[in-house]
């Protein structure tokens, strides 16, 4: 569900924003109810930096600078708004009910924030503290009660109990942390993954590394675990997926793990990394502007979709992996069939008012951009 790195969010590397003459820096977006997506920190006004499909599939959230928009995806037409955002929209997660998406946002080096949205407008946002840099990655617990963060001041923080004003900070990286995602087995173990090129792996319980897997030659953007609950695939910006895996010995009361499978998807870097709702498919975005759509469990490609001009910071499947949407630099919102292998929607956000963060927190829909069916 949703990395992340325009803000995987917006999601370019910091030292590929250097060669693109948008004066941004990248960071990176993620996944079903976790968005390990990339993210752009500060990204184009029009780029579209983070992208979640509720877990029914009924509504696609997408994040740019400063709102979220909603899309009804039966009729792709907006189904509200939301523009409490401080600059560009870098996460996006659903909790598991699908009630309520978590919004990561921020200003560089300043300030970081997640809020809570309840999409149906009965409940006021809630935001959660405040922290010191930028949030880029966002994940639920499958019971929808607890929170992973991960944040450009290098740190991650675990929230056990939402709405929740205290957390656990989880401060061992030495990079940005561009991922989290927690293991679909309750109370077993969650991961993070940072600039640093490290994944860890943590104890849920006693919020403590147990496992650190340092394989990747570049910093990682995405984090998502397979239904297993022990097996994870990574993307990161040497342009490759990896797959890892994680076992607990009874006996000796001690993890173990190993990477089992590594391949090169997208040149120049793997910008967004998500998954679908059944875990039998994942998609990633590339700087080489491609979307493809990959078997979770052998990485074999099933598609690829060349329709993007410029590079892809947000990716996103629906619940069993039939559509997928991508969205980057260019500012527009693609939706593919996977399964016709057909561009079904071209989507253009609604434009911003005037003052973004002085803006109704949800306003009526406005007309979106919408054209029609084409195949490829």
């Amino acid at each position: 569900m949703v990395s992340w790195p325009l803000g995987l969010i917006g999601r370019l590397k910091q030292r590929q924003a250097l060669s693109i003459g948008f004066n941004m820096y990248i960071v990176f977006l993620a996944v079903s109810l976790c968005l390990s997506v990339t993210s752009v920190v500060n990204a184009s006004p029009g780029a579209v930096t983070a992208l979640a499909f509720s877990p029914d599939g009924s509504r696609l959230a997408v994040g740019a600078y400063g709102q979220v928009v909603l899309y009804d995806t039966t009729t792709w037409a907006v189904a509200g708004t939301f523009r409490q955002v401080e600059d560009s929209v870098r996460a996006l997660a659903f909790q598991p009910d699908g009630q309520v998406l978590a919004i990561g946002s921020g200003l560089p080096a300043q300030s970081g924030r997640v809020t809570l949205w309840d999409i149906s407008g009965t409940k006021s946002p809630t935001t959660l503290p405040t922290q010191q840099d930028t949030v880029e990655a966002i994940c639920f617990r499958s019971d929808g009660k607890a929170l992973l963060v991960g944040a450009n001041d290098n740190k991650a923080r675990f929230y056990a109990e939402l709405p929740a004003q205290t957390n656990s900070v989880l401060d061992e990286h030495n990079g940005r942390v561009q991922a989290v995602a927690f293991s679909p087995k309750p109370d077993t173990i969650f991961i993070t993954g940072a600039m640093d090129k490290v994944v860890k792996v943590w104890d849920a319980k006693q919020k403590k590394t147990v496992i650190n897997f340092d394989q990747s030659q570049a910093g990682i953007t995405g984090l998502v675990f397979l239904p297993g609950g022990n097996q994870f695939v990574g993307s990161s910006l040497d342009g490759k997926l990896q797959w890892w895996q994680v076992n607990y010995n009874d006996r000796t009361r001690s993890y173990n793990g190993n990477r089992f499978r590594q391949i090169d998807v997208h040149p120049g870097g793997v910008l967004s990394l998500a998954i679908s709702g059944d875990g039998k498919r994942i998609v990633t975005g590339g700087q080489d502007n491609v979307v493809s759509v990959r078997d979770s469990s052998s990485g074999r490609e099933i598609r690829s979709f060349k329709d993007s001009m410029k590079p892809v910071y947000a990716v996103t499947l629906n619940l069993d992996g039939k559509l997928a949407a991508g969205a980057g630099m260019e500012g527009v919102v693609r939706i593919w069939d996977v399964e016709k292998n057909e561009l079904l929607q071209t989507l253009t956000l609604p434009p911003l008012p005037v003052s973004p963060r002085l803006a109704s927190p949800a306003v009526k829909p406005i007309a979106a951009t919408a054209k029609s069916k084409h195949r490829r």
